[in-house]
């Protein structure tokens, strides 16, 4: 299912319209065709490529935050700016609308990110045309987005490149940026390291294992004798992915099936799973906005608030003096981190990744055609705790041991390159590139490109992936393992207890 924008109307360029200044958004990428013919992508993929001339290309660089769009107007309103024969009015009517975003119009630039990114305030607003609410979506809005609009023409990349991109999805294939691993391997290696291969689990449990990328790694990393004995299960919302999970599953030598169910309600006997792992599906669980009057004095307005308001009773979560009106809490993420413990057999281990923050409360995150919500992840630490887990909580980078100085493409210039190689007949995957990588990729597409431009991966103008935080989490209860230390010459000394 391709997103869908709501679409905006062309300004009226007149009255105080004109004396708006106006700015280029940063580190557009554009694709020089031929001679005299440039391509812009606009955000929205369902409107064709902007073809221009060099009287449009000469328009859009002077956008440089000293002119009105009065003097656009003026200068360039009569010229045709491109091959297809439209004059500068018709784009200066269109460029700034969210459905294209190639710039903005006002008195002062958009800013003031909590990591100080430019452009923010303008990308929400984008954001919130494309999902068409600008307000608080409901409480079953992610419930019903994953199982009733996601279809079968959404087992193809392009879902999680435009519309729900992950971190597993950007380095579902081999790459620099994680040593020439995947990010499925490379989660592998880590839980090994841990000591959680040893024993081996006998059921493990992936929750929204997406496309199946993620399983077939895993898979892969192991000998086929270490996956011997073991069951993989894949569970889902999204009936339509269950089909491809499994299949990648069995291609990374899994032996296992696929389970149409939510994970806030695992459909699994207590005691009877060894491993969980669930990477960036929290953040599409269950949201419940909460107002003033519930919080302060304890009674929800619905069964569903209610529950809420016990696990903030419970948790003991601290309410500011001066609350806001009203608050979004995590009840999904609870009641999942209660279904985790129930379902983990004494011993059992869980890992948990999403975006997320510390403090304050949840932020919506608007995406295309639905809205997440961040992790408070100092309440679900609370809530494990509470439960009996025994946790360790850190950066998704930290945890893979990650380069933080590696430069990749910026995310938003992949998604441009894959519309202008979708305009010339060839295919492109949204992922992690390295300067080599891309090189390699575009071969003769890549001098024709400009504005392509690298970030640290670490950058929060990346992806944001020191927001992505990990919860390892372990049921008390196993049998204990002798513990050692491995000397270099491969002798071991255990300890006794």
């Amino acid at each position: 299912m391709k997103a869908a924008a709501a679409i905006q109307e062309p300004l009226t360029l007149s009255g105080d319209t004109l004396n708006l200044l106006a700015w280029r958004i940063p580190d557009l990428v554009a694709y020089q065709h031929a001679f005299d013919e440039w391509w812009l992508a606009p955000l929205d993929d369902d409107f064709p490529l902007v073809r221009l001339n060099a009287v449009g290309i000469e328009m859009l660089t002077s956008m440089n935050g000293h002119i009105t769009v009065g003097a656009l107007v003026e200068k360039y309103g009569n010229k045709i700016c491109g091959p297809d024969g439209q004059p500068g009015t018709w784009h200066l009517a269109r460029w700034s609308t969210p459905n294209y975003s190639l710039c903005y119009f006002g008195t002062e630039p958009p800013g003031g990110h909590r990591h100080k990114a430019k452009w923010d305030l303008l990308l929400q607003q984008i954001r919130e045309s494309w999902s068409g609410q600008q307000e608080f979506e409901g409480e079953e809005h992610l419930e019903d987005f994953h199982v009733h609009e996601l279809k079968e023409s959404d087992l193809e990349d392009g879902h999680f490149d435009l519309i729900e991109t992950t971190v597993s999805h950007l380095f579902r294939e081999p790459c620099e940026a994680l040593g020439g691993t995947t990010y499925g391997r490379l989660l592998m290696r880590q839980l090994r390291r841990l000591g959680w291969f040893k024993p081996k689990p006998k059921v493990i449990v992936e929750i929204g294992g997406g496309l199946g990328y993620v399983a077939r790694e895993l898979g892969q990393e192991l000998l086929p004798f270490e996956k011997q004995g073991i069951q993989y299960i894949s569970l889902d919302v999204t009936r339509p992915f269950l089909q491809l999970q499994t299949k990648r599953a069995k291609a990374g030598g899994w032996t296992g099936t696929g389970t149409h169910a939510n994970g806030e309600c695992l459909p699994f006997r207590d005691n009877s799973v060894d491993l969980i792992i669930d990477n960036e599906n929290m953040a599409d669980m269950t949201p419940v906005k909460l107002s003033r009057k519930e919080l302060t004095e304890g009674t929800g307005e619905t069964a569903q608030h209610q529950e809420a308001l016990d696990w903030i009773r419970r948790l003991k979560v601290p309410l500011e003096k001066e609350l806001p009106e009203e608050v979004i809490f995590n009840l999904g993420p609870m009641r999942f981190v209660a279904e985790v413990w129930r379902v983990l057999k004494p011993g059992g281990r869980a890992f948990l990744t999403e975006f997320g923050v510390e403090e304050g409360w949840p932020a919506a995150v608007k995406l295309p055609h639905h809205t997440e919500y961040e992790v408070q992840y100092n309440h679900l630490r609370q809530a494990v705790r509470w439960l009996g887990f025994q946790e360790r909580y850190l950066s998704l980078p930290q945890f893979l041991q990650i380069k933080p100085d590696t430069k990749v493409l910026c995310t938003g210039a992949a998604y441009t390159i894959q519309r202008f190689c979708q305009g010339l007949g060839q295919n492109f995957s949204v992922r992690a590139y390295t300067e080599s990588e891309l090189t390699k990729t575009l071969g003769d597409i890549l001098p024709k490109l400009q504005g392509c431009h690298y970030h640290d991966i670490a950058d929060p103008a990346w992806f944001g992936l020191i927001d992505f935080k990990v919860l390892l989490l372990e049921k008390p209860g196993g049998i204990p393992q002798p513990t050692f230390t491995e000397q270099k010459s491969g002798l071991r000394w255990y300890s006794q207890r």
